[in-house]
């Protein structure tokens, strides 16, 4: 009998997506399980590629050209029966490969495969050059192989060597036989032991059999401290004794103490927050719980929760989350930013300890893992992280809250183009467990879904303790216009930041645009630097003096004068977060400011740090990009300015007046949250614009009538669904022919078997960046239904586009609803 498995490989493209028939070797056998991460040849060349076993039979006879699996991995890289039910879900639904959506839900690091070569045996150094003299590149790789016969990295070689270079010479030498190829498989990180110590005999037996000499009375103290426990770690018995490690090596080796080995896990630090008070709900609060809790645990059920700003979500997921737990369920919370995540963690280990897990894109790999393990095998029961937690092993989930759930970074802008909350919904419907959005200002969709009655809807009208909303000031920036270029800090805001720093109280000053200048033109030509790989204005950063693309990261020093005329007329135009740092400096001398974007938190706990460093008072302004606009809470911010209120406003985006209110109510609510009053000054060049009005009243309601209004006539979600295709290439006239012929191939689809779904095909066109990586970008799109008649469409098409040849090197993507291109 023959072992067959039928294998999901990540080389196969959408259009030949299927399961792979792959012999188990004998020794493998016992390994071979549904669900467990392998890795087999592929192709006509048999190059390696790694995939998931869907399903595995016996056969009698061994197929013909069946080729046999290579590797297969550990049990901590196996999906169970729910993730391979999701990744099938998750494959029709967004338009990618089983094994792209079944990555997802696989820890990062936990298993590798490296290649390494070796000159073959008994071969020198010099006959393997001999044998390729008028090969330079040959040569250089049989030089770094070297003589003693050790094999060496692919990584090593890739240092001398470009990766195409690289590539033709490995072919040609092991076609030679000039050297050999191995490739090992790793389980990625180590699971962490520490050495646990106790005593191997009566203390006082140990004591007398101890040396005297330099060191007796610290040995004394230690034997002391380790008989005080049944077993302490090594590392705490030197730090609260003083002793170094060795005396204890020593100890163990005269059979003083014996040890032990014990996993422990890399968690991840959490710094002094607040102590676990009872909570005390408001009776608003209470209400909310107790509606919420009788929807009861035994069926999967939606609700929207919307807040105003500072009216005690947190408080309610806590409380909500409590109950979960006395069910015997578990529960998970994601917020949209890394930013959110120190303090509700500080707050969440408050209350929950140890059952709580953080998984977000700041962790090592090492903390990602044990995360993984500790959720995976019940140790943690609470999951509080970004986008991709929705993706932990969590086992009996009873509830999952969306935290600010209107945010576009819950989708993802990378293939599998899954949205958080259409996950959260499956996986509910998996655990029949509750869902909870959580809201200031909900997305227009949830909304809407609440008013069909499809999500229960819950309100929290007042803030806590009935703390008023802050003050708003919207000022008129057109007036300082008239009278010459008004300065980055209006007059308005200067006054109240004045009022501030005399007051010794904090402000938060919100910019969503890093840099020091939107771009540089010269005023002689009109010339202004473009990104070599993306069609956009390069910005300038003062830091260091640098013109830099924020989509690819291409950067060119700031020239002296135009490339283009050699005049010296450059100018700055705009402005982002490092020019607003230098005016508020330069305003108001010996200001402490703490700023926030992607160019200060780069470190994996800049966040924290920095947010850290503001609760404790060492900085007056807190200036910072949308990480800053949402979910802070900090007792001594008075004011808030928001100092381009359009920015957003106008993008042409049919989401971008529901973007702006967001941003705008957000960031307003992040002031006054206790006892003082809150103040927030909104500058803008629009102040009659319904969203401007909408946001400084705070009034969602308001706003909501006006957007739905806006939707339907139209016809955007969620009235409709914008299905989109983005097609990319390395030339603009093929990309741009592959586009035609797939709006032509839509087209007949409407003609014919898709007759139903007839709607406009809008495109071929570019999107705002039409060129972004030095790829040329096309957009078809046309307006539907979210059913499976219309992602079986999208999925035909996909498969005839693969497939035809005259696309070849041509990438399509498909999305519904995508927020941006």
């Amino acid at each position: 009998m023959y072992l067959i498995a039928k294998v999901a490989v990540a080389a196969a493209v959408i259009s030949i997506d299927k399961a792979y028939d792959y012999l188990v070797p004998p020794s493998l056998e016992e390994e071979a399980q549904r669900g467990r991460r392998v890795t087999a040849p592929f192709g006509r060349g048999n190059h390696l590629t790694d995939g998931f076993i869907l399903e595995t039979e016996q056969r009698e006879e061994k197929p013909r050209g069946v080729k046999a699996l290579a590797h297969i991995f550990g049990p901590e890289a196996a999906l169970d029966e729910e993730g391979l039910s999701l990744a099938g879900t998750l494959r029709r639904r967004y338009f990618c490969t089983f094994f792209e959506a079944a990555n997802l839900m696989m820890p990062p690091g936990v298993w590798s495969r490296r290649t390494y070569y070796r000159l073959a045996p008994g071969l020198t150094v010099e006959e393997a050059c001999a044998r390729w003299e008028n090969d330079w590149d040959a040569q250089a790789v049989c030089q770094t192989l070297g003589d003693k016969g050790e094999a060496v990295a692919e990584e090593v070689l890739k240092k001398s060597l470009s990766a195409t270079a690289l590539k033709r010479v490995c072919k040609a030498l092991l076609q030679d036989h000039t050297m050999e190829k191995t490739v090992r498989f790793d389980g990625g990180p180590r699971d962490q032991t520490i050495r646990i110590l106790r005593l191997a005999m009566p203390l006082s037996q140990a004591v007398a059999a101890l040396r005297r000499g330099k060191g007796y009375e610290k040995r004394v103290e230690a034997l002391e401290c380790i008989a005080g426990f049944q077993g302490i770690p090594e590392k705490e018995v030197c730090y609260l004794t003083g002793i170094p490690q060795s005396a204890l090596r020593r100890m163990e080796q005269n059979g003083l103490l014996s040890c032990r080995m014990e996993e422990t896990f890399r968690r991840v630090t959490v710094s002094q927050g607040e102590e676990a008070t009872p909570l005390c709900l408001e009776p608003e609060q209470q209400k909310v719980c107790e509606g919420i809790q009788a929807m009861g645990l035994q069926q999967p059920g939606a609700a929207l929760l919307q807040g105003v700003t500072g009216s005690g979500k947190t408080q309610v997921y806590i409380k909500l989350i409590q109950w979960a737990l006395e069910q015997g369920r578990t529960a998970m919370v994601l917020v949209p930013e890394i930013s959110l995540t120190p303090q509700l963690l500080r707050r969440f280990c408050a209350y929950f300890k140890e059952d709580v897990a953080v998984f977000h894109s700041g962790l090592t790999p090492g903390q990602r893992y044990d995360e993984y393990k500790r959720v995976k095998t019940g140790k943690a029961r609470v999951v509080l992280g970004t986008r991709s937690a929705v993706f932990a092993p969590l086992n009996n989930i009873g509830l999952i809250i969306l935290d600010e759930e209107q945010e576009w970074t819950y989708k993802s802008d990378v293939t599998p183009r899954y949205h958080a909350r259409e996950v959260a919904k499956y996986r509910c419907v998996h655990h029949k467990a509750l869902l909870l959005l959580g809201s200031a200002t909900p997305a227009m969709e949830s909304r809407f879904l609440a008013e069909e009655g499809k999500y229960r809807f819950f309100r929290l009208d007042h803030r806590y303790r009935n703390t008023p909303l802050p003050r708003v000031i919207v000022d008129d920036l057109r007036q300082q216009l008239r009278e010459g270029e008004p300065d980055i800090i209006g007059r308005a805001l200067q006054k109240e930041l004045e009022h501030n720093l005399q007051k010794g109280e904090q402000s938060v000053l919100f910019l969503n645009r890093r840099g020091n200048s939107r771009l540089v033109t010269c005023v002689s030509c009109g010339y202004i630097p473009q990104c070599e790989n993306c069609s956009v204005a390069l910005t300038y950063h003062s830091k260091n003096g640098r013109l830099m693309c924020h989509h690819c990261g291409y950067s060119q020093p700031m020239p002296e004068k135009c490339p283009q005329c050699g005049e010296e007329h450059l100018r700055l135009v705009g402005f982002g977060t490092q020019k607003v740092q230098q005016e508020l400096e330069s305003k108001f001398p010996g200001i402490r400011i703490i700023r926030m974007d992607a160019d200060t938190t780069v470190q994996r706990t800049s966040h924290e740090t920095l947010l850290d460093a503001f609760g404790r008072g060492e900085a007056q302004v807190l200036l910072g990009t949308q990480m800053i606009a949402k979910g802070l809470d900090f007792d001594n911010v008075t004011l808030v300015g928001v100092l381009d209120a359009d920015l957003s406003l106008y993008s042409g985006d049919y989401r971008a007046g529901e973007r702006t209110f967001s941003l705008l109510t957000q960031v307003i609510g992040r002031a006054g949250r206790r006892e003082r009053e809150g103040r927030a000054v909104i500058q803008t060049y629009t102040p009659k614009n319904p969203v401007i009005l909408a946001a400084a009243a705070q009034d969602y309601d308001g706003f909501y009538e006006y957007e739905i209004n806006v939707r339907q006539a139209l016809l955007a979600p969620p009235f409709a669904h914008v299905i989109s295709f983005l097609l990319s290439g390395e030339t603009q006239e093929r990309t741009l022919r592959s586009a035609q012929r797939l709006a032509a191939t839509l087209e007949g689809c409407f003609e014919g078997p898709y007759a139903a779904l007839r709607a406009p095909v809008l495109g071929p066109a570019p999107p705002a960046i039409q060129v972004l990586n030095r790829k040329y970008r096309y957009q078809v799109s046309f307006r539907g239904k979210d059913d499976a008649i219309t992602r079986r469409l999208v999925m035909d098409l996909l498969r005839a586009f693969y497939g035809d040849s005259a696309n070849r090197g041509i990438t399509l993507v498909a999305d519904i609803d995508p927020y941006s291109l």
